[in-house]
């Protein structure tokens, strides 16, 4: 019996060690209270899809300070570090970073030169052989901007000589890649090393270099990296058919999306035979889209009697956000939007990569002008519509 207890209490001791040896904890120090009572997130990153990224945890800033602790089940995996955005236009201040899970206690350390990392056989690698030197080369880069800067004082740079200013500043990051390359090879096998090998695209590897790593990494990476290849390919072939299809002089693209009311409708609803159209592409977030309301009301007011008609198409995701501009700037003509933002095909389909963005559509349902803005817009408008009296 005693020596079943004995037993008993060994393994107890051995199942609570087993526990223990698998726990990853953080502790991060931000040195500042700035960022206080918000949530930063940990995120584990797809290593090939980044649209696929997962939110796994979430801690509260205090006092400078923030932690994660979680099971190590499986292999190591990198995890970003991200405040999320401060609204629809800008982000915090507090830069992103990587850091992996492995087994451990890590202490994380934001510094004016870039994250450092202790702790972890992992981490302390990655912050040993990458961060360090990310951080010293950082540093170099601070001293040659600091001395352009004091040129600039006293006179403008020639293009010969910010040229050559910005050569050097490449050169000091180009000095990574080594670094980079020893790095990813020694850990190639691994899902840490896939990551880091597909961080940068494949123009930033020596050919060969590139073609040795991606045989070595592992074949579930490689098939989804094919997979990506084809469809960033498919993504531009349709870019520039969608560039073909939407210039001036075709007819334009219908599409389907709702209105303010949740109705599913059509921009075709709004382009009327006889009649000139406006398509104006916004959101409530881009500050010059709402700049240039002012000069579509002004336009509205003095062409619609005259066959004017305008619809916005909103690049909002967020309906309450939408509504509520709208609402706001008291825009009198009909909004739409699927509120997929830049993920939706609406943009795509009309090879739209900025806003304000404008279409104008004739009288016959052709594209006519195709992101003209103020006094040349209106000069365009004028023509059109003069055209339709003739």
């Amino acid at each position: 019996m005693k020596y079943i207890v004995i037993n008993i209490f060994m393994l107890c001791v051995c199942l609570s060690s087993c526990r223990q040896a698998s726990v990853f904890k953080l502790e991060a120090d931000v040195h500042t209270n700035e960022y206080d009572s918000l949530y930063i997130y940990m995120i584990r990153p797809d290593v090939i899809f980044r649209e696929n990224d997962q939110k796994l945890d979430s801690a509260l800033i205090r006092n400078g300070r923030f932690s994660f602790e979680c099971q190590v089940n499986g292999e190591p995996f990198v995890v970003k570090l991200a405040l999320p955005p401060k609204d629809d236009h800008f982000m915090y201040g507090l830069p992103e970073c990587n850091c992996i899970v492995e087994t451990g206690e890590i202490k994380l350390d934001y510094t004016s030169l870039g994250v450092r990392l202790e702790g972890g056989m992992l981490n302390q690698q990655y912050d040993d052989r990458l961060l360090a030197l990310n951080r010293e080369i950082k540093k170099r880069n601070n001293v040659l901007v600091a001395e352009r800067d004091s040129v600039e004082k006293s006179r403008t740079l020639n293009p010969e000589e910010m040229s050559a200013f910005n050569q050097r500043i490449g050169a000091l990051y180009n000095e990574l890649k080594p670094a980079h390359v020893r790095f990813v090879s020694d850990y190639i096998g691994t899902e840490v090393g896939a990551f880091f090998f597909f961080f940068y695209p494949e123009n930033y590897y020596p050919a060969d270099t590139y073609a040795n790593l991606l045989a070595l990494v592992g074949e579930n990476y490689r098939r989804k990296a094919e997979l990506k290849k084809e469809k960033d390919k498919e993504a531009v072939e349709h870019w520039r058919e969608s560039v073909e299809l939407t210039e001036i002089g075709n007819v334009y693209r219908d599409f389907i999306c709702r209105n303010l009311a949740g109705k599913e409708v059509k921009l075709s609803d709004y382009v009327h035979p006889g009649h000139v159209t406006m398509v104006d592409f916004w959101a409530s977030w881009c500050v010059p889209c709402v700049q240039e309301l002012s000069f579509l009301k002004s336009l509205y007011q003095t062409y619609h009697g005259q066959g004017l008609d305008i619809v916005s198409v909103s690049l909002d995701t967020k309906r309450s956000a939408w509504e509520a501009a709208v609402k706001k700037h008291q825009i009198p003509w009909p909004q739409i939007s699927d509120l997929k933002g830049w993920h939706g095909t609406i943009t795509k389909d009309y090879a739209i990569s900025a806003i304000p963005f404008i279409i104008v559509i004739d009288q016959k349902g052709k594209i006519a002008v195709r992101n003209l803005h103020d006094y040349k817009l209106e000069n365009a408008i004028k023509e059109l519509l003069a055209a339709k009296n003739k």
